[in-house]
């Protein structure tokens, strides 16, 4: 490929995840708080281990220019107010349009599940805006989450696309690499990757994603093998973000070949058919709380620490974190152990910086921004940490800002109080505040599996709790009203699972 040395790439991208049940709506402060980037800062956003990252390394060993353009990133919430996509997708082809004369493709840094108001695909949106403005020759590659809405207007776009492999997400910087790899084929020989894909009436919920064990590792296994075959570029499954409401809801499998369409369409069809057969096993069964802590009440003391997930109230699923289940719970069942907990709740962060550290707050706490899912419920406890919320995660790797942010005694319960939603990905948040997790009997994460790359390795055990929520696990529960039918397991009894 030594001819393509010296081409250059433009690189942009805007990056969110919606949660359909979860209230109100995002709007551009979620992505201030996050990033909003231009020019050179587009490439260290990620702070050396994000897509972009990946792609950079790749594109250097092809002697191919990256461009920076244009990133944001708003993390997960609520819909996407259409004020706040437009105010971006204007930023964004705006800077873009500048360099199109003097570059030979373009890369996109997508998350795959971002809604608006008005616009169910937005990636799609995105696609066929750069599309119908360069021709239908022009490389456009693209990256996604493993949770994208894959849908037919992407494919339209697009035959460059590459997706996570892995839940919990552990191959985001990969990911970018072989999104520029796709890139490089495309410039090498132009038209020649094609994408074949198959979709496919399937959902569960992000536990049963996991490709660490079980049935998605299977399918991911049999991935790689496709991947290694001769003419294959590239395989991609996407386990569609479980809580959106949209109209082509549903699991796809992506398959990119070198010009052999129908070797990619059998390929694609395999995958998609293992997932299918995999359904049952897929779903994934909660303990109650009752149990868990009945289990945690008898075990040994030096059993810790045991980790407790409430997934329904996953702040990286787009559910707000404000979920006081757990809390209420353990009032109510205390255990004379440890307990580590995060609530969003600005108002009582509020209250506590007024009472400062070691002052006293009587405050109800919990389910104000989830009123469908939760009441607030009243707690008195002892300040003990004050900060600014400001925090490096590593994964995904960027700064979060969850907004002042306080921690609360109460009793032997210590409860994370952020003013924003706070991903629990990771343990960092906890470490920001001076709690060292590993210390405790009992800590709570706000996640539907991610939590598990972590968390797990210095876990006594992991628990996922069966609990209410914007990202609750038993999907029928939730009203869902969009989603072509039939659309397993809404309905169990479906003679074609292909779109």
């Amino acid at each position: 490929m030594s001819h393509i040395r010296g081409k250059r790439v433009a690189v942009a991208g805007i990056t969110f995840e919606s949660n359909s049940f979860a209230p109100g709506l995002t709007e551009i402060d979620a992505f201030e708080r996050y990033l909003i980037a231009e020019g050179d800062a587009v490439l260290h956003a990620g702070l050396g281990n994000d897509e972009i990252a990946g792609a950079a390394v790749v594109a250097k060993e092809y002697g191919i220019e990256l461009v920076p353009v244009f990133a944001a990133d708003g993390g997960c919430g609520p819909t996407v107010s259409d004020a706040t996509y437009f105010y971006l997708k204007e930023r964004l082809f705006t800077a873009l349009v500048k360099t199109l004369d003097s570059v030979d493709g373009v890369y996109l840094r997508l998350h795959g599940a971002m809604t608006t108001e008005t616009v169910e695909d937005v990636e799609g949106d995105l696609i066929q805006t750069l599309r119908a403005m360069v021709g239908p020759d022009f490389p456009i590659a693209v990256s996604c989450d493993l949770h994208a809405h894959f849908t037919k207007k992407m494919a339209e776009g697009t035959s460059l696309i590459a997706g996570y492999q892995t839940c919990p997400h552990i191959d985001i910087y990969e990911t970018g690499a072989r999104a520029m790899r796709l890139m490089a084929a495309a410039l090498e020989k132009p038209n020649s990757p094609v994408l074949s894909y198959r979709k496919v009436k399937l959902m569960a919920s992000a536990e049963g994603h996991d490709t660490t064990f079980g049935p998605m590792r299977e399918v991911l296994d049999r991935l790689h093998e496709i991947e290694k075959l001769p003419g294959v570029l590239d395989a991609t499954v996407y386990c569609t973000q479980p809580w959106l409401d949209v109209e082509e809801l549903g699991w796809s499998a992506l398959v990119v070949t070198d010009n052999d369409r129908q070797k990619g369409q059998a390929l694609a069809d395999e995958l998609a058919q293992m997932m299918w057969d995999r359904r049952e096993r897929v779903l994934f069964t909660k303990e109650k709380i009752n149990d868990a802590i009945d289990e945690i009440r008898v075990s040994e003391s030096s059993q810790r620490p045991y980790i407790l997930a409430d997934g329904s109230d996953s702040t990286s699923a787009g559910s707000m974190g404000d979920s006081n289940y757990l809390l209420t719970y353990l009032l109510a069942n205390p255990i004379d152990e440890l307990v580590y907990m995060t609530i969003t709740d600005a108002d009582v962060a509020s209250q506590c910086f007024a009472a400062k550290v070691g002052g006293a707050v009587s405050a109800e706490i919990g389910g104000k921004l989830s009123p469908r899912f939760f009441k607030p419920v009243k707690v008195t406890g002892t300040v003990v940490t004050l900060c600014d919320g400001i925090y490096q995660s590593k994964y995904p790797s960027k700064i979060f800002n969850a907004g002042p942010t306080a921690v609360l005694k109460v009793g032997n319960i210590y409860i994370v109080i952020t003013s924003k939603p706070a991903f629990m990905l990771d343990y960092q948040l906890y470490l920001r505040v001076g709690l060292d997790f590993t210390t405790a009997k009992v800590v709570q994460v706000k996640s539907a599996g991610g939590y598990r790359a972590y968390y797990e390795p210095l876990a006594f055990k992991c628990i996922d709790i069966a609990t209410p929520g914007p990202s609750d696990s038993r999907l029928p529960k939730l009203p869902f009203t969009k989603p072509r039918r039939p659309l397993w397991p809404f309905e169990r009894d479906i003679a074609d699972p292909w779109y």
